[in-house]
């Protein structure tokens, strides 16, 4: 059977165009779409991470080939098509104590503009700690570098010179306009080296943990650094000095407590020092002072019986008995609870107070254990008796030092069990509960200060500290 040319020729044609038109059609499904790659979050959804980024939501869905657009999962990659201002890995994360917009730009080597873009800053005020940042990192990235502390006098030539490092080298690393701009103060990256740390405090400081919620109300902040060499070490947070002591692992730790009444906002917190090479630093970030979310309660009492004076003066010699900070930590892991009756609580630590309908200017500063007359009140952890004597407020009353500012306090006892000095075990009974001085009925009313700060002793029993 023969075929016309022409007929073959229009077949071969056809065929051709076919060919091509899939071809193209698999290269163009193959083709990997451009732009920054976004790690989903937990309570991320399509429609968010759309409007953060300004991606139309099907742009999202069609670079990435999502077949349920509704099922994102933490940690899932997204391709963000579009964006061409940066690229990277784009991992959210909360802002650190010790950082500073310039330190991450140096450490992720990215021009602090874009760091303030993909953060949504629009002051370096806003780089409080735990305030939400993006970071574009790329897989197995390593951002560690010796930091050292511009001293006074000292030139970039000098401190390359003393590192083995080429000054010009640092310079680029730093973002610097060359080796006349390191300011004294500054800290510097030494590119070539590997050692962790805060980017923006000096190479000796290796860890520094700080509570990544802020400080909540009531709630007894854990501060710890790690450290290489000898150094001497202060903070200052809401007008108190934190003293720092060393644990068995190395670990240098602080506490503090947060009154249950101080302003939600921004406060600082400054840390400074110096090392064994004698240069002094000093550092100071905003953190949040978070509500603790406590309830309201008004009281009728008759004023007639409440002697403002006698009350302060009580007030002022149980905070005197709790100030001092003694170095021996007594207490391991644990609090234990002072009653037996933990699942009868009248009133809870935070609760704002009005007496008589007037303004919630108090509160409730600890917490008060049921279970009436007679019950056995227990030593919560190994700690030695300062006080234990009747108080006019207060009652019987018996407050124990354990160690680094931390004090228990134990009111209202029909009888005290232990004397002045007395070295306390955790579960020894100590007294017993009653209803002597000003109270209603009895009870047992806990109080735990933490460097002379008074804190919602349920996280004792919840946590260990340090």
């Amino acid at each position: 059977m023969r075929f016309p040319l022409k007929k073959l020729l229009k077949r071969s044609f056809f065929l051709t165009f076919l060919f091509l038109l899939s071809t193209g059609s698999a290269l163009a499904q193959d083709e990997q779409v451009g732009g920054p790659v976004y790690v989903v979050q937990s309570g991320d959804t399509l429609s968010i991470i759309a409007v953060r980024w300004g991606v139309p939501q099907q742009e999202i869905v069609s670079a990435n080939q999502l077949e349920n657009p509704d099922q994102l999962f933490a940690g899932q990659e997204l391709v963000l098509p579009g964006i061409d201002w940066i690229d990277g890995v784009l991992i959210p994360q909360q802002m650190p104590y010790g950082e500073t917009l310039l330190s991450l730009s140096r450490q992720y080597r990215v021009d602090p503009q874009l760091l303030a873009r993909l953060s949504r800053l629009t002051s370096p005020s806003q780089l409080f700690v735990s305030y939400p940042i993006t970071m574009p990192t790329q897989r197995g990235e390593d951002t560690s570098n010796v930091r050292n502390v511009v001293s006074p006098g000292v030139s970039m030539l000098e401190m390359a010179a003393a590192n083995g490092r080429n000054p010009w080298t640092m310079v680029g690393e730093n973002s610097l306009s060359g080796t006349w701009d390191a300011i004294s103060g500054d800290v510097l990256l030494i590119p070539g080296t590997d050692q962790p740390g805060p980017g923006a405090l000096p190479s000796p400081i290796t860890r520094l943990e700080f509570p990544a919620e802020g400080l909540v109300q009531g709630r007894t902040v854990v501060v710890n650094v790690n450290a290489e060499g000898d150094f001497a070490l202060q903070s200052e947070l809401m007008g108190n000095q934190l003293d720092y002591f060393r644990q068995e692992d190395g670990t240098y730790s602080a506490l503090m407590g947060v009154s249950a009444l101080a302003e939600p906002g921004l406060t600082p917190f400054t840390m400074s020092g110096e090392f064994g090479y004698g240069t002094p630093f000093s550092f100071t970030q905003s953190v949040a002072v978070v509500d603790g979310g406590y309830g309201f309660e008004t009281l009728t009492v008759d004023l007639a019986l409440i002697d403002i004076d006698l009350t302060n003066s009580e007030s002022e010699f149980i905070r005197s008995l709790t100030a001092e900070v003694t170095p021996e930590k007594l207490w391991s892991g644990f609090f234990q609870a002072p009653s037996p009756y933990t699942d009868t609580i009248n009133s809870t630590y935070g609760t704002r107070r009005s007496y008589n309908g007037g303004v919630y200017e108090t509160y409730h500063s600890g917490i008060d254990f049921g279970g009436g007359l007679g019950v056995e009140i227990f030593s919560p952890a190994v700690g030695e008796v300062v006080f234990a004597g009747p108080l006019e407020v207060r009652g019987n009353a018996t407050i124990i030092n354990h160690g680094w500012g931390v004090y228990t306090g134990y009111w209202h006892q029909s009888e005290i069990r232990v004397q002045e000095g007395d070295i306390v075990a955790p579960g020894q009974v100590i007294g017993i509960v009653g209803n002597t001085g000003r109270v209603t009925g009895a009870h047992l009313h806990w109080e735990i200060w933490v460097n002379g700060v008074q804190v919602d002793p349920i996280d004792w029993l919840a946590r260990p500290y340090p």
